[in-house]
């Protein structure tokens, strides 16, 4: 928000599709391994969770590899914005690593001391860097220099406690053991890649069809959503570990634990975003200005995709959980073919409001349809316990 005001639409614009070009190849760093870290060493497997973290290595230095390259295909402002953001997230993914092993252990309060302590460092950057130079490559240094300290606090904490994040099994590259684990990592990581296309693709063909300015009023708008996401994020970040344990043998306990956090994140919800719809225009005048006036419209219409998006971020992981990456995987595919279809329609004809749409649309799908899937998937075992 900060960064939005004190930019403006067009700048930020520029700020937002850069993240937008990482966000896509940030695919190709994670792949997928958080969620298969977590999975492993929640069921013990210390040894798969080493390979794992070697993998991690190897894939982010290779998307910011991808990141240089593609770069080169835009002016400077956007070329030096897009290497700087390139760089902090080198740093986000071997941290996303490292927080998944103790996600995994359900031991996360060394997660949020890190994190807090990040966008503190963030937000005081942000003010030293915006009043040097307000550009979109200042807030970018601000954005990797607080990921780089948190990167370099996290093994301060880890040397000084002497914890050791592999337990004797080492980091020993083994080509067989690599090639298993990409294997294993590939769905998800294409589930990941297919969801940030299908966020991330509207500022993309915004920028096209528009003007970089309309990027940064949507972006406004789709911020202060991704603020409201992240509740839900923390919720499953703490409770993924829980599902996976179950998960390995979905039982009772699982429909339990999948039930009653359906139900919570249902309320909370339409809680949240009858909060939000009131408070909606009060928020954007007083944090972001008359500058993003605009964004208030979208904002509303997004709102949409925050009330399927809560239930539908649990049941996505609920799927994974259970070893049904696939499906998540099927479903994600039609999904983005989808959303990208309905963007080419709507933006042109409909702008920023048009993407919106699509979006809330696309999330419903997703929501859903994954949704339809797990209560077949229960019934089913039930079914066949009966038999």
């Amino acid at each position: 928000m900060v960064s939005a005001r004190v930019l403006g639409t067009k700048e930020f614009g520029v700020f937002s599709f850069s993240l937008s070009i990482c966000y896509l190849f940030y695919t190709v760093m994670s792949f997928g391994l958080d969620h298969l870290a977590v999975k492993w060493v929640a069921r013990k497997n210390f040894e798969r969770f080493s390979t794992i973290a070697l993998t991690n290595l190897g894939t982010t230095f290779f998307g910011v590899f991808l990141i240089f390259v593609v770069s080169f295909f835009f002016n400077m402002h956007i070329f030096l914005t897009l290497n700087i953001l390139g760089i902090g997230f080198c740093f986000f993914s071997v941290n996303t690593i490292i927080f998944s092993y103790f996600r995994g252990l359900e031991k996360m309060k060394f997660e949020s001391f890190i994190l807090v302590g990040q966008r503190l460092i963030l937000l005081l950057t942000s003010f030293v860097f915006l009043t040097i130079n307000k550009s979109a490559p200042a807030i970018s240094i601000s954005f990797s220099l607080s990921l780089f300290l948190s990167f370099v606090c996290i093994w301060v904490i880890i040397y000084k406690k002497k914890i050791n994040l592999f337990q004797n099994s080492g980091l020993v590259f083994k080509k067989e053991k690599i090639v298993s684990v990409l294997k294993e990592a590939f769905p998800l990581a294409l589930v990941s890649g297919l969801g940030i296309i299908y966020y991330r693709i509207d500022s993309v063909m915004i920028a096209g069809y528009r003007h970089i300015s309309d990027v940064g009023i949507y972006s406004g708008a789709y911020m202060v959503i991704e603020g409201i996401m992240l509740l839900v994020r923390v919720i499953m970040a703490a409770t993924f570990s829980r599902l996976s344990q179950y998960g390995n043998i979905p039982d009772i306990k699982f429909y339990a634990l999948y039930k009653n956090l359906l139900v919570m994140l249902i309320i909370l919800s339409l809680i949240l975003c009858s909060i939000m719809y009131v408070a909606g225009e009060f928020i954007f005048d007083l944090f972001l200005g008359k500058e993003y006036q605009s964004s208030v419209g979208v904002f509303y219409i997004l709102l949409l995709s925050v009330i399927a998006l809560y239930p539908g971020t649990m049941v996505t992981q609920a799927l994974i959980a259970i070893d049904k990456q696939k499906i998540y995987m099927y479903i994600a595919l039609t999904c983005t073919i989808v959303n990208i279809l309905l963007n080419f329609v709507f933006i042109p004809q409909y702008g920023i409001q048009g993407a919106a749409w699509a979006t809330v649309i696309t999330d419903i799908i997703l929501t859903v349809s994954c949704m339809t899937y797990c209560s077949m998937f229960f019934k089913k075992r039930v079914t066949n316990k009966c038999a």
